[in-house]
């Protein structure tokens, strides 16, 4: 494994970090000392950075990672999320549902955390998918400020979504708000308007987060589209067209590369990209995934290649 500099933090995060969201979904299939083995598989690995949300599994994936870290927390970096209110609204999901993001909840809110977490301080919190209102809403951005300044959390960032999108909040949370980290669903297939980031968060030592890197599974050899709390949900004719260009990316798989590592290598080709976030369900992909950041780094050509082969679509008719 190898680690990187957030931004202009003291947090050095593995250039491979663990999404915990898929293992409370339906899809999962696990128990919860299935997740909790993965979790340390994970550590074992090198994996010092776990990203959760607060909303994931109403707050049981909190309390899986203060149990697998209690013991060392300082030798890993936890992020949460606050703004789905799953508290009140039994629909609130990650997704859908009541987003509440004034004082009082988002008190409340990193309070409830920090307990589930067994620790008194996140290293990450992230505003969940804020809207443009959140992004301009001061008494939110001077909440985050005083709540670092008390010790409870050491850094803020914001993690755009639901969707892909989200330009406009994502570079106004950056140069105004002075997000740590911006976290975002990118992979090969959809690109922007997260490469239209990098230059300002360069500019802003802002982290990128990259979300679903394999793109539901196609980029991971999946022979179908994975679902199961992935959002949006995938069309059959989004599924066949991203096939379709995976099988103009095979060239990609080189010096032994799998597909999923090979596209894990391109994202950590970007400077602004700290760490990845990937979904393993199993400790052989998860293996699989933190082997990446040791194999060969692409040539710049290469790089270009693919950003040309992106501009065409790779020659496959759009969906």
């Amino acid at each position: 494994m190898k680690y990187r500099r957030i931004g202009d933090t003291e947090l050095e995060a593995s250039e491979i970090g663990l999404a915990v969201w898929p293992l409370c979904t339906e899809t999962w299939g696990g128990s919860d000392e299935d997740a909790f083995a993965l979790l340390r598989k994970a550590y074992d690995l090198g994996v010092n950075f776990f990203d959760a949300a607060d909303v994931d599994g109403r707050g049981k994936r909190e309390e899986l990672l203060g149990r697998a870290f209690g013991g060392n927390r300082e030798m890993v970096v936890l992020a949460t999320k606050v703004g789905y209110d799953f508290y009140n609204d039994p629909a609130a999901n990650g997704v859908s549902g009541s987003r509440r993001l004034d004082a009082d909840y988002v008190r409340y809110a990193v309070d409830r955390s920090l307990e589930r977490l067994g620790t008194n301080f996140i290293d990450l919190l992230q505003v969940h998918h804020p809207t443009m209102e959140a992004v301009q809403d001061d008494a939110l951005w001077q909440t985050l400020e005083a709540l670092r300044n008390a010790g409870k959390i050491r850094y803020f960032g914001a993690a755009l979504g639901p969707e892909v999108g989200h330009h406009d909040e994502g570079v106004l949370a950056m140069r105004k708000r002075g997000a740590t980290t911006l976290s975002i669903p990118f992979n090969l297939f959809e690109q922007d308007p997260g490469r239209k980031f990098f230059t300002v968060a360069l500019e802003y030592q802002t982290g990128i987060l990259a979300r679903n890197p394999h793109a539901n599974g196609i980029l991971d050899d999946a022979t179908a589209v994975r679902s199961g709390g992935y959002y949006p949900a995938r069309s059959d004719a989004w599924a066949r067209e991203a096939l379709a260009k995976r099988g103009a990316l095979e060239w990609i798989r080189k010096d032994g590369m799998t597909m999923g590592q090979a596209a894990l290598k391109a994202y950590l080709w970007e400077e602004a990209i700290p760490s990845v976030l990937v979904e393993a369900a199993d400790a052989a992909k998860l293996e699989e995934f933190c082997a990446a950041p040791e194999k060969r780094d692409f040539a710049r050509e290469e790089i270009a290649e693919l950003a040309e082969q992106y501009r065409r679509n790779w020659d496959v008719p759009r969906a």
